[in-house]
């Protein structure tokens, strides 16, 4: 079931999704004090790999020490340039491209050329920014402002253990990279994924025509979270639960999303899992990373390798499938926010998103003033005899 039971205030305004002002004041005050995915230990699994990203509009270089993860901001302290603009790769040690410094696992130089023509030796400007790293199962974070974050167990709490469960090998293998390029706002996408309203219009082929039963929809609304949990029945899920249990896993007959703000959604079912981040990359353009875990169990036979194929074949198909379709609307939606003279509506089935919305105009201080006609709205669905309110509780109990 829903939590309310009358529509609420869209808090935004096509302002928030253009303009380069607020984008700036979201990456300062929203982005750069949050834990921000950056890869799973599997990409980054031997020693000398390394790979290279953006967040929150820094360069990052991942790498790992025989075995030791690190971060830093991939800039040479001496003159600056980028340490590397490789997306990944292996090496011995880390260089930088341009004049060949070597810098050691603590940040610190090693081995410069010509090292004596900068005596007397500024130790202390001259070694990397090392950035604070944590890791859930195998999934890696980085904050760029740890002293300003909590812990990433503070920050991923109350789903911390269940995530380490769920993404970490060997009962679950990641078996999917996936990054795009978006022409939209990143709060375009989050929301988007927050809300099943749009289910039987976009997705009908995969998810069916029907909006999702409210009965067997349960929403969680927290400040630093929202969540949704769907009780799964039908044929099709049935199948993917025998799979479950045959290769080992905990079947729980449900579809779980969790979102925590502001970006980090994880999708949890019976044999694959994944997790979603949306990057903002500029005030209209964003960066979507998904990674997806199948269930590998415990059975090694020839049927329990054709099932864990299987199973990874029709979630990976079906992952990439809805989020195809779901890229086709959000340039739409971009073009029509930005010419857009409504203030929006948020409906029920669409709670998540205010919750979200509330959570940007908390952090970062934004002024709302309740719109005349929410008002209205709320107080006459408050008036027992008011048509809509019968109309919507005979909905609740069909």
């Amino acid at each position: 079931m829903f939590e309310h039971q009358s529509c609420l205030q869209h808090l935004l305004t096509p302002f928030h999704y253009t303009d380069m002002g607020h984008y700036q004041q979201e990456l300062a005050d929203v982005f750069r004090t949050s834990w921000q995915f950056a890869c799973t230990r599997q990409e980054i699994a031997s020693d000398g790999d390394f790979m290279t990203l953006e967040l929150c509009g820094e360069p990052v270089l991942l790498k790992n020490f025989d075995g030791q993860l690190r971060a830093f901001l991939n800039v040479c302290p001496h003159r600056h340039c980028m340490l590397t603009n490789e997306p990944a790769g292996n090496a011995s040690g880390l260089f930088c491209q341009y004049h060949g410094w070597e810098f050691k696992q603590d940040g610190c130089t090693g081995k410069i050329p010509e090292a004596k023509a900068f005596r007397p030796w500024d130790r202390d400007n001259s070694q990397l920014t090392s950035l604070a790293l944590e890791v859930c199962g195998d999934l890696v974070f980085v904050c760029l402002e740890p002293d300003a974050t909590p812990s990433l167990r503070e920050w991923l709490t109350p789903f911390y253990d269940d995530l380490e469960f769920a993404f970490r090998a060997p009962l679950w293998r990641m078996a999917e990279v996936w990054d795009f390029d978006c022409e939209c706002n990143w709060k375009i996408p989050t929301e988007n994924t927050l809300e099943s309203y749009h289910v039987a219009t976009v997705h009908p082929k995969w998810l069916g025509d029907q909006l999702p039963n409210e009965r067997m929809s349960e929403h969680q609304l927290n400040d630093r979270y929202t969540t949704l949990r769907y009780d799964c029945d039908s044929p099709m899920e049935e199948k993917q639960a025998r799979i479950g249990r045959y290769l080992g896993g905990e079947v729980d007959h449900s579809y779980r999303h969790w979102h925590i703000h502001p970006n980090i959604a994880f999708c949890l079912t019976d044999t694959f899992n994944y997790l979603a981040t949306c990057q903002p990359t500029s005030p209209t353009t964003c960066r979507v990373r998904t990674r997806m875990f199948a269930l590998h169990g415990s059975k090694k036979n020839p049927y329990a390798r054709l099932l864990r194929y299987l199973a990874w074949r029709v979630g990976r198909r079906t992952m990439r499938a809805v989020f195809n379709e779901d890229r086709a609307i959000f340039d739409a939606q971009q073009k029509g926010i930005q010419s857009s003279p409504h203030r929006g509506v948020i409906g029920t089935r669409e709670e998540r998103i205010h919750i979200f919305q509330r959570f940007l105009c908390n952090r970062m201080n934004l002024e709302v003033t309740p719109h005349p006609d929410n008002i209205r709205a709320k107080e006459e669905f408050q008036d027992p005899c008011h048509p809509s309110r019968d109309l919507l509780q005979s909905g609740r109990q069909s």
